[in-house]
């Protein structure tokens, strides 16, 4: 009941006592010496009572902000790994403290542990990239992380709301040593207290790199791995755009639409090695082979150095039997041109065709270049 009631209750009753006295003056009996006595008493204990009341009802109030204050305090400290888990509904386990040493042993016995280190992107399709590559390490280890670089060669990832951002930095977040940074910036592996740091690179600069112990990185083989991570790094480096901004063809993101719909069964990987501008060279590839074909061709630059392109049976017996032209016609007396070509026939499964082409692609860059495999 409010405050004000009482007050309410207190005016009627002086009021009826006022109206039984009302033929007797008003001076004489209204506002006797027991009136006041009792009129001050009421209003003493209408005051005290109030202020009870008050006390009874902010208290709650003020407990309650003061949890949600604890609470807000205890969100912002965790922010990261409650964002992370909100936004990743991948991963099963729960994600790490940055605060712990990265040499902890923090998974389970006889269970893997595969994490990384950053706010996963959100994409769909990037979540599955993670996604698979990481089931694709912990079939073999036991223990890996992903970090994203930041600064100039962090790599824009798409938001749930479909914007675009950068991956911040923590400042609590374990970094490697200058040398072994400098190492992954070049696109080789560095090593430092008992691991080994994998760069993820699409060929330009390296948008991020996998951390694994040392043993287990002799543990991978290295052709079955460095399958997993080029797929993962072309998945990761997807533009929403459908074309490549220096040469006009198609990208990655356009090839993962495109090898599911594809009338042709044939995909080929081209790989080159130059020190002259790749652009120049793909764009030259792409109208030799329009050329040969005698149709336009739609080419797909999945890395900075390697490009993959549909044909069919009749159209690669035609491509195959003219290689040799197209070899000699890439060279340059000051910048020769390496060539390697994976080629794979469709016959079930629509990802195990490009798993092959890309296997047959890395055996013949094995056998040095201007050669071509087929599975």
């Amino acid at each position: 009941m409010k405050i004000q009631y009482f007050g309410i209750i207190f005016v009627f009753f002086n009021r009826s006592l006022f109206a039984q006295t009302k033929q007797i003056g008003f001076t004489q009996e209204f506002l006797t010496g027991d009136t006041l006595i009792l009129g001050g008493i009421s209003i003493s204990l209408l005051f005290l009572f109030g202020l009870v009341l008050k006390e009874s009802v902010h208290k709650p109030v003020r407990e309650k902000r003061k949890e949600e204050f604890s609470e807000n305090k205890n969100a912002t400290l965790n922010l990261p790994e409650i964002k992370s888990e909100r936004e990743n509904p991948v991963s099963s386990e729960q994600w790490p403290n940055h605060s712990v040493r990265p040499n902890e042993n923090s998974f389970r016995q006889n269970r893997t542990q595969i994490t990384w280190k950053r706010e996963v992107p959100s994409h769909p399709e990037l979540i599955l990239a993670h996604q698979k590559f990481l089931e694709q390490l912990g079939s073999k280890i036991q223990n890996a992380e992903l970090y994203f670089l930041s600064g100039n060669v962090s790599l824009l990832l798409a938001s749930k709301r479909g914007r675009l951002f950068h991956l911040p930095e923590s400042a609590e977040e374990w970094t490697p040593s200058e040398k072994t940074l400098k190492e992954i910036l070049q696109g080789r592996v560095g090593f430092q207290e008992e691991s080994a740091f994998i760069p993820l690179s699409t060929g330009i600069l390296p948008f991020g790199y996998l951390k694994l112990a040392t043993n287990d990185w002799k543990l991978l083989n290295p052709r079955e791995f460095q399958s997993w991570k080029e797929e993962y790094e072309e998945q990761v480096s997807i533009q929403f755009e459908s074309s490549d901004p220096e040469t006009g063809f198609g990208n990655i993101h356009a090839f993962e639409v495109d090898k599911i719909r594809v009338d042709e069964n044939i995909l080929i990987f081209a790989s080159i090695t130059s020190e002259s501008s790749f652009p120049y060279i793909l764009k030259w590839m792409s109208l030799w082979t329009s050329k040969i074909l005698r149709k336009p061709v739609r080419y797909y630059r999945i890395r900075q150095d390697r490009v993959a392109f549909f044909l069919s049976p009749e159209e690669w017996e035609v491509f195959s039997k003219n290689l040799r032209e197209l070899i000699e016609s890439l060279q340059k007396e000051s910048h020769p041109v390496g060539l390697n070509l994976g080629v794979s026939i469709l016959e079930e499964s629509r990802e195990e065709w490009v798993a092959n082409a890309r296997k047959a692609l890395g055996l013949s860059i094995e056998q040095g270049p201007n050669r071509y495999i087929c599975l």
